[in-house]
């Protein structure tokens, strides 16, 4: 038989049993000191030297499982964006401040604390709201057009109008609410219901285009995008430049869908930035009298 055979016989055959375990000395003079009697053959006896945990060994497992299940949640709400924005900005501190002068105001002597509350928060929303307004419209939006590229802009438009509309329309929603629970607390002594129906406009209409206009605008304006850039323009500031996509009917078709979902969402920012200059006159009347 050569070499090669030999080897493998040698590989199939079966490898020698493990040797038994070696008794430990010590191990057994404790079982006879103790009568401890095992045998690995019986099962119930087996069940009697068998370690039963006691309630701290369990109340340990358990605070082991619950440890886990802490860090892993703790990882997972380090990973959002809301746990970055809480450790890695400022902006938490600014809300801070605001709550911390809002409560030291309503703290001080004088005046009912409930009714000043509310008043408060009702001022407050229409001011954010109306300040809101005013940076989107005429200062951020007019700012970004006419010094980025317009898909450029166009990208930063996109993140920013859902957030927007969704984000005025509940602060107007709150204003609407803080108007009426002031006037409730008072019995509607001096209720102004054009105040009244300009919060509630201002609503109405902030919902619904951002409800029923925002996203057709934007699947619009991201197929007019594509569109444009497989046509090679899209990076001109402040303008529109056509060039060969004037003579394309499914890109104007296209076009034309974008402009109308703008232009109504546009005559609705509108309509809204003015109701809401409005009510700020409506509170300067009701502080002047």
């Amino acid at each position: 038989m050569c070499n090669m055979c030999t080897r493998d016989v040698a590989a199939d055959s079966a490898p020698p049993p493990p040797p038994p375990p070696k008794k430990s000395n010590s191990l057994e003079r404790m079982k006879r000191k103790h009568g401890i009697v095992t045998d690995p053959e019986n099962e119930e006896k087996q069940k009697e030297v068998a370690y039963q945990p006691d309630l701290l060994a369990v109340s340990t497992q358990y605070s082991k499982v619950a440890y886990d299940i802490f860090k892993s949640t703790l990882v997972r709400v380090q990973e959002t964006k809301a746990y970055v924005v809480l450790t890695r900005t400022s902006q938490p501190f600014h809300v801070a401040l605001a709550v911390l002068v809002i409560l030291a105001w309503l703290a001080r002597p004088g005046g009912t604390g409930n009714l000043r509350g509310w008043r408060a928060l009702y001022v407050g929303a229409v001011a954010t709201h109306l300040g809101s307004q005013v940076w989107m419209t005429l200062v951020s939006g007019i700012v970004l057009y006419f010094n980025l590229p317009r898909h450029e802009f166009g990208r930063v438009q996109t993140v920013l109008f859902p957030v927007y509309y969704a984000f005025n329309a509940c602060v107007s929603l709150v204003a609407l609410f803080a108007y009426l629970r002031t006037q409730t607390i008072t019995r509607f002594e001096h209720a102004s219901w054009i105040q009244f129906a300009l919060l509630t406009a201002v609503f109405l209409i902030e919902a619904y285009v951002r409800l029923r206009l925002v996203c057709p605008m934007l699947r619009a304006k991201h197929i007019k995008t594509q569109m444009e850039e497989a046509a090679g323009g899209g990076q001109e500031v402040g303008r529109l430049i056509l060039g060969e996509l004037a003579h394309c009917p499914r890109y104007l078709r296209v076009l034309k869908t974008f402009r109308a979902y703008h232009s109504t969402i546009a005559v609705g920012t509108m309509l809204t930035l003015g109701c809401s200059l409005y009510s700020t006159m409506v509170i300067v009347d009701a502080m002047c009298c």
